[in-house]
């Protein structure tokens, strides 16, 4: 099981809940950071999820209600898995994904 880094005193919103709670069972995560939430709008009422690609891992920008950034440490070859299973799960299937990479260089 991965590591929820601030322990379980850490607020997370309802949409990062869900997320958060897949992405503990995935093989390959090494730690769980929560971010600062976010007031935002989301106008289409849809519930978003950007991976945002990390020399680190995956950054998740997840939005529902509010806007929240998770960072999730993984090894670089782990993430497209990571990422790959998260679309899949049966959980989210009414979110929609994307992705980005923030790479030193690229």
């Amino acid at each position: 099981m991965s590591k929820l880094r601030g322990g379980t005193h850490t607020t997370l919103t309802e949409t990062a809940k869900l997320v958060v709670s897949v992405l503990e069972k995935i093989p390959g995560v090494l730690m769980i950071s929560p971010g600062i939430i976010t007031k935002g709008r989301s106008r289409s009422g849809q519930r978003r999820v950007t991976a945002v690609f990390t020399t680190a891992g995956i950054e998740f920008i997840i939005s529902g209600q509010s806007i929240q950034k998770v960072a999730v440490h993984c090894r670089q070859i782990e993430s497209l898995i990571i990422f790959s299973e998260l679309q899949k799960h049966k959980r989210l299937s009414e979110f929609s994904f994307s992705s980005r990479d923030k790479k030193p260089g690229i």
